[in-house]
């Protein structure tokens, strides 16, 4: 009851105020203000994505910069040994070697 009572209250307020509230009207000219603002703040937001897009690329390609053989043989060893997926990213036949001699010590076991 109490919810209908609070519910009809609204109505009543809104509907008492239609009458005397006037019609909003927008020029043309504002529609297109409106237009322009939408617009630019799009092109700031798009800017900013692809600003973001091409930091994270850089970053991840300071990640996968080169490294020495034997950190490469290593990691493969360890893919190897702790029973990882063969992960050769770089494309580097020091972790294939190392991959290799893991998968050996532990058929060794």
């Amino acid at each position: 009851m109490k919810r209908l009572t609070a519910g009809l209250s609204v109505f009543i307020a809104i509907a008492s105020l239609a009458p005397t509230a006037k019609v909003a009207q927008a020029s043309f000219g504002d529609f297109m203000l409106g237009v322009g603002v939408t617009a630019g703040t799009s092109a700031i937001i798009n800017a900013n994505r692809r600003a973001n897009t091409a930091e994270q690329r850089a970053n991840e390609a300071r990640v996968q910069q080169a490294v020495s053989p034997q950190e490469e043989f290593f990691r493969g060893l360890q893919d190897a040994l702790n029973g990882l997926p063969y992960d050769n990213f770089r494309a580097s036949t020091d972790y294939d070697e190392g991959f290799q001699e893991g998968l050996r010590r532990l058929q060794e076991r």
